[in-house]
């Protein structure tokens, strides 16, 4: 029986300025690369340029892994220009963006209920619940998936611009236990003040799960 050939993953995500790739993301792509045995790039929308596509001419499809958190513009534009760019060279599948993975926002759930019970506050104190922190978005598919993942994971989501970096702006000025919906280090966290300010991958809890899901994919 020969062995099963596992296809070649083309991560997307948004990248720092100047095209940089943060660091907790360069390294889940190479530790995929070596644990599927197959090429995985990492294209990232501040690139002036994009790279090759990875795995080309390889006797499986290319897996397009859309790694964002929101179904904004880069969601519903760029990932499927992306995605047609790449099919001039062969098969591909595109993945729904990560955000809408349900272990996704399962694990969001998880770590924002570990998040509340760590900071219960005191007897008779009250308590809003937990904040998600995130990019903000517009028009009615934005504020749908917005309600869904406050249903889902029993947060209150706050938009939070990029540009609000002074930590006395009412933005963030938070009453309770938040989480920054950023996969990677950005101008959010940069922002934020330890502990707050540490993005999803570079949590346990996210990072496990988005290898477990990735590393099973054919």
């Amino acid at each position: 029986m020969g062995r099963i050939i596992a296809s070649p993953l083309l991560l997307v995500a948004h990248g720092r300025a100047g095209g940089v790739i943060p660091a907790e993301l360069d390294a889940l792509a190479r530790q995929l690369e070596r644990q599927r045995g197959a090429p995985v790039g990492l294209e990232v929308l501040t690139a002036a340029e994009p790279g090759p596509v990875p795995g080309a001419g390889a006797e499986a499809p290319l897996l397009l892994v859309p790694l964002f958190l929101l179904p904004g513009t880069h969601v519903r534009q760029d990932v499927p220009r992306i995605a047609e760019r790449c099919r001039r060279g062969g098969a591909v599948r595109r993945l729904p963006f990560l955000g809408s993975w349900p272990t996704w926002q399962r694990a969001l759930a998880e770590e924002l209920a570990a998040l509340a019970e760590r900071s219960a506050p005191g007897a008779g104190a009250p308590s809003a619940g937990p904040l998600l922190l995130h990019h903000p978005l517009e028009g009615p598919l934005g504020a749908a998936y917005l309600a869904h993942l406050a249903a889902v994971t029993g947060a209150r989501c706050r938009a939070t611009p990029y540009s609000a970096s002074d930590r006395e702006d009412p933005t963030l000025a938070l009453p309770g236990p938040a989480l920054p919906l950023a996969l990677a280090a950005n101008r959010l966290t940069d922002a934020l003040p330890a502990p707050l300010n540490c993005p999803l991958l570079q949590r346990t809890r996210f990072r496990a799960v988005l290898l477990e899901r990735l590393l099973a994919l054919p």
